[in-house]
């Protein structure tokens, strides 16, 4: 116990940008795996259905926390917000799975790296943050590689492309309402409120395609439940590690994790582009993580 008490005091004093781009790792690789399950299970049982028990078994695991904690820590002033962000993320979530069924891990993830540059937009016009110029750098950089990954031109306009689009622009706005939310309330509260709401959100449509899962996939759903609490808690605790902007800097990270999982459990094989592209990313945020430390900003940077 004493061991993990020290390295959880070291961790607490690391720079805020080198929290968050960690936090943002720990939530991307548990999303992509979630995806990838969706992936397997959307052959015998309908999204709607997979999303619903996404939500209570996430709801299930936070208990623990809430029984520890207290009601107390349910106290929050921005209801509407949260029930805001939950909509946001079933909208989003939805998207997001039934584009795993479409496309590869690598070339969703691609796709989807304009969310930064729209999530920053807003963020700047609702939350009032700063765009300093080594973010929009970031930024930048980042979206070049995304360019050298997709070529312009060449991916042809199909469903699950336009599925993606979808879910850049919904998750746009919960990337900013989660940082939002996390001026006030504390990472976990905003996590419990999303997974409560969810829940009876996402049971009304499922029990139009209801059925009843075999254990084996009862299994899996459990685990995919697992995924989605991990990948919930520790996205708000980058977003309340540093600005959203800053973390969403981050997001490029994404790719090289999605191109590894496509490839180990899907025999997805990204060409040259993605590896080029996604050296670009990497740098980008290696470079922006280095600089805000650096510079000492954290939260207010």
């Amino acid at each position: 116990m004493k061991v993990t008490d020290n390295i959880g005091r070291g961790f607490a004093c690391l720079p805020g940008p080198v929290r968050a781009a960690f936090w943002l790792v720990c939530a991307s690789a548990s999303f992509l795996l979630m995806m990838s399950l969706a992936r397997r299970l959307s052959g015998d049982i309908d999204m709607l259905v997979i999303v619903f028990w996404r939500a209570l078994f996430g709801v299930m695991f936070m208990l623990p926390w809430l029984a520890r904690n207290g009601l107390g820590v349910m106290r929050t002033t921005k209801i509407k917000g949260h029930m805001m962000r939950t909509l946001m993320a079933y909208g989003g979530m939805l998207c997001m799975f039934y584009a795993a069924t479409m496309m590869p891990l690598a070339d969703i993830t691609s796709i989807a790296f304009a969310r930064p540059i729209l999530a920053s937009m807003l963020a700047i016009m609702i939350l009032g943050e700063p765009m300093l110029a080594r973010r929009w750098g970031a930024t930048a950089v980042g979206l070049i590689g995304a360019l050298i990954i997709i070529r312009p031109g060449i991916i042809e306009l199909n469903v699950g492309i336009w599925v993606v689009i979808g879910a850049v622009v919904i998750n746009s706005g919960f990337a900013v309402m989660a940082k939002y939310l996390l001026r006030t309330d504390a990472p976990d509260t905003t996590a419990l409120y999303m997974t409560t709401f969810l829940t009876p959100l996402a049971l009304v449509p499922a029990l139009f395609v209801w059925q009843w899962p075999t254990l084996d996939q009862f299994m899996w759903l459990l685990l995919f439940g697992a995924l989605g609490m991990i990948s919930q808690r520790t996205l708000v605790r980058a977003y309340h590690a540093a600005d959203a902007t800053l973390v969403l800097s981050f997001d490029f990270l994404k790719l090289p994790l999605a191109a590894l999982i496509g490839f180990v459990l899907f025999s997805e094989f990204p060409d040259f582009w993605v590896w080029a592209g996604g050296g670009v990313i990497c740098a980008s945020a290696v470079y922006i993580t280095r600089r805000e430390a650096r510079l000492g900003t954290g939260t207010s940077a």
